[in-house]
Order: C-alpha cells, then structure tokens, then sequence
C-alpha cells in the first residue's frame, strides 16, 4: 500500500525507514520524499509512526501529543439499585384514599 502517492513511498518503505531509527515525519521524509510534495500523506505517516512506536511498546510519555493514540474513558461501576420509597406509616400519604 502507497503511503505516499506522490513519491510513490510504499508504507514497506516507510516501517523500514522507521526500523532503522526514523522517529518524526521529518526524518521520515528526509530519507524516503514522502510528505515533501502536496502534503497530503503526513497524517498518514504520522499514524505509520505511532503504529510503530504501540507495536514497540513505547512508553506513552515519549510520543509527541499530536501522535499519541485516543485512550478509551474507564467505565464506570453500575450504580446499585435504591429501595423503593416508603412514606412513615403516619404520613398522610401513607393512609389509604377515603373514597
């Protein structure tokens, strides 16, 4: 698959590029051409980089923010169920109706 169609950078290239030490767009396009035309690939490249750095097991605190990938919310507990409301049995919504 093209990673840049531009160049005809191939995504193949460009995790090759990043195993030899490429770790920013920048150094990804110094070495393939890819990003330096329309511009159109660069996010593209930028997720190649961030795939790589997960599939790495780069802690989190070295990836810029703008690659970082979206953490999902933690889920929260269920909340328990509340007993039903019961009035003081001398409330006087608690006597039956007069009718």
């Amino acid at each position: 698959m093209y990673a840049c169609i531009c160049h005809a950078v191939t995504t193949a290239e460009v995790d090759a590029v990043v195993a030899l030490g490429a770790t920013s767009v920048k150094q990804v396009r110094k070495a393939t051409g890819a990003g330096s035309a329309c511009g159109t690939c660069v996010k593209r490249l930028s997720c190649l980089l961030a795939a790589a750095r997960v599939a790495d097991s780069a802690p989190v605190d070295t990836m810029p923010e703008a690659e970082r990938l979206p953490v999902p919310a933690p889920k929260r507990p269920a909340l328990p169920a509340l007993p039903m409301f019961q009035h003081a049995p001398d409330c006087p919504a608690a006597l039956p109706a007069l009718g």
